[in-house]
């Protein structure tokens, strides 16, 4: 992700101007969204044939850009994410401590959960596999 100042003062809404000189975190997170019925709602038939929600609107989710510009690392990148899932899901038990705003979300620059996302660990496995590093 990239970021600049802000070159000169710009509206936002009608209540809010970006001062000039602030640094401009764009957020490509509400893009992902854009298009689809009801984004926010679990619903299956999104991907349906007669829908194709997935399809038409593909272009829309650009964690990793897209086009000629696309990230050269993206598959390696997933790999690792799927790679990584599969070993913390068999070695550890985790559970989501629900709290007061912890369904919210925040922009820090980035998205994360309003209360900090707090997860309790234990072990799931009696040691842990010794795993070469090299």
């Amino acid at each position: 992700m990239s970021f600049s100042k802000a070159s000169k003062h710009g509206s936002i809404t009608t209540s809010y101007t970006i001062p000039k000189g602030t640094i401009v975190f764009p957020s490509i997170f509400d893009s992902s969204f854009q298009g689809f019925t009801e984004p926010d709602r679990f619903d299956p038939d999104r991907f349906s044939q007669t829908r194709k929600e997935d399809q038409v609107f593909k272009r829309n989710f650009l964690a990793f850009g897209w086009g000629p510009h696309q990230c050269v690392g993206q598959r390696y990148a997933l790999n690792h994410l799927v790679l990584f899932i599969a070993m913390f899901s068999t070695l550890l038990d985790f559970k989501r401590v629900r709290s007061d705003g912890c369904d919210e979300i925040v922009y820090c620059p980035t998205i994360s959960p309003k209360d900090g996302c707090t997860v309790l660990l234990s072990r799931r496995v009696a040691a842990f596999p010794d795993l070469p590093l090299n």
